[in-house]
């Protein structure tokens, strides 16, 4: 999913896609996660080359839905300054 939004006067792409993990209990949810990207130029549909949605050590944020990858992309952004 692509949402375009202005942010700061500029206008931004954000995508979210799902994230599956295997477990080796199949009884142990969630299953599925959600990572957030942003983009400052149109991406096309299948687009990987956004900014990914971080944590302090540099690896993306799995988020339990999407609105929550979206308001936490929408937060970065916003502090950015680019």
């Amino acid at each position: 999913m692509i949402e375009k939004q202005t942010i700061n006067g500029k206008d931004v792409w954000l995508k979210v896609d799902p994230y599956h993990v295997e477990r080796s209990n199949p009884n142990i949810i969630p299953t599925e996660y959600f990572t957030a990207a942003y983009y400052y130029e149109e991406p096309s549909e299948n687009a990987s080359d956004g900014e990914p949605v971080k944590d302090t050590d540099g690896e993306p944020i799995l988020f339990e839905s999407p609105v929550a990858a979206l308001a936490q992309a929408w937060k970065r952004i916003k502090g950015d300054k680019q």
